[in-house]
């Protein structure tokens, strides 16, 4: 039996554009809410990267419906007023001082409807020396201290996705859940404020406490070497990783499969904390051998002797994992004139079930007037007007 949307019945307003917002209206989606996408008449600014649905607009965007209003004009000012007292949730990402310009700031919108959450997500809150600044993925991860623990010290570029948007979307997404069962006991809504900056610092919970705590300041590779773990490049020019932890049959495990049992009784290797302080020389001893073999017959193994280690994937590898697939999170659908499109679940099961997918993206303004429809007849059954 398919598990129900725990968020069903719950409708969003989302004026997300780029990624932090959108993504917050994502993972809301996901969970089963309505989340109402509304775009000025020139759309998303992601729709502009390609044609038709752009890969990047879908990711952030599935499972929405489009509504295209122009502020600027008082007629849609007043249709999306009548909107904002059928919801439950907006949420937003302009600058700081956009919404009051535009006349959807909290304090308008939230005497049209007292038990709004509010959602407003900014580079670095609502006040501050850096409130003006421009806030993208890069910015927040510059100023929070996470570039710093992400970057090779020896050629410092940023790498990888866009975490600092992906984060804080996930800290909106968790606060407004939060300030919805807080207004199921007390019936009011609220405002809420959440920065890039805040998401970021709050994220790295271990780096900071030991700031704090021991006065120790953690770099790149600080974790890794305190945690033991290593990555090598394979006979076949693929990689693995290794991740020993503390426990010492790990450690005994590696030598086992290396075959050098000679390196248990090394003075340099001896304890943890002695192979913590010869990391590189221990990596120097390893690199070698692995390029002796392939990828696969490595972490074959490995895993005999119970070291714990995995296959450095793509995300193509990962996909198409059988152990992946087993839980059920992505698949694929060919929607009709668009190709192939991702199906992306949460990964959370309820009552033992994934949660249905949602469906595409929508394109731009296809749900205006649906919408819209619904919003009188929701005005109807609170009034009994007709």
């Amino acid at each position: 039996m398919q598990a129900l949307p725990p968020l069903r019945g719950i409708r969003v307003l989302d004026f997300g554009q780029y990624i932090s917002g959108p993504v917050t209206g994502v993972l809301l989606a996901e969970m089963g809410a309505d989340v109402i996408k509304i775009e000025p008449p020139e759309g998303d600014p992601f729709r502009k990267w390609e044609d038709g649905l752009s890969a990047t607009f879908v990711a952030f965007n599935r499972g929405k419906r489009s509504v295209v209003l122009d502020l600027k004009l008082e007629e849609d000012k007043q249709r999306l007023y009548e909107l904002a007292k059928s919801v439950d949730v907006l949420i937003e990402n302009f600058r700081p001082g956009v919404t009051k310009r535009l006349g959807i700031d909290y304090g308008i919108l939230s005497e049209l409807n007292p038990g709004l959450v509010y959602c407003s997500i900014t580079g670095f809150g609502s006040e501050g020396p850096y409130v003006s600044l421009p806030a993208y993925d890069g910015v927040a991860l510059g100023y929070s201290g996470f570039a710093g623990l992400m970057l090779d010290p020896k050629e410092p570029r940023l790498l990888g996705p866009a975490i600092a948007d992906a984060v804080t979307g996930h800290s909106a997404a968790f606060a407004i859940v939060a300030a919805l069962f807080d207004r199921f006991r007390s019936q009011n809504g609220q405002l809420l404020e959440i920065s890039m900056f805040g998401a970021l610092v709050h994220f790295l919970h271990s780096a900071v406490s030991k700031k704090i705590i021991e006065d120790r300041e953690e770099g790149p590779y600080s974790r890794v070497i305190g945690s033991q773990a290593y990555v090598f490049v394979t006979g076949d020019s693929k990689a693995l990783l290794i991740h020993m932890s503390s426990p010492t049959k790990f450690w005994e495990g590696l030598c086992a499969t290396v075959s050098r049992p000679d390196l248990i009784s090394d003075a340099r290797f001896l304890k943890r904390s002695d192979r913590q302080k010869n990391y590189e020389l221990l990596r120097a001893e390893m690199e070698p051998i692995f390029k002796t073999r392939g990828r696969d017959e490595w972490l074959e193994e490995l895993r005999k002797h119970q070291v714990p280690c995995a296959p450095v994937n793509t995300i193509g590898e990962a996909l198409s994992d059988e152990q992946f697939k087993l839980l059920g999170i992505v698949d694929t659908v060919d929607e009709p004139g668009l190709g192939p499109m991702p199906r992306i679940r949460p990964p959370a099961h309820f009552g033992g079930e994934p949660l249905s997918p949602v469906g595409r993206a929508p394109f731009l303004g296809e749900h205006t007037q649906e919408v819209f429809d619904e919003a009188k007849r929701m005005e109807i059954d609170r009034t009994g007007i007709r």
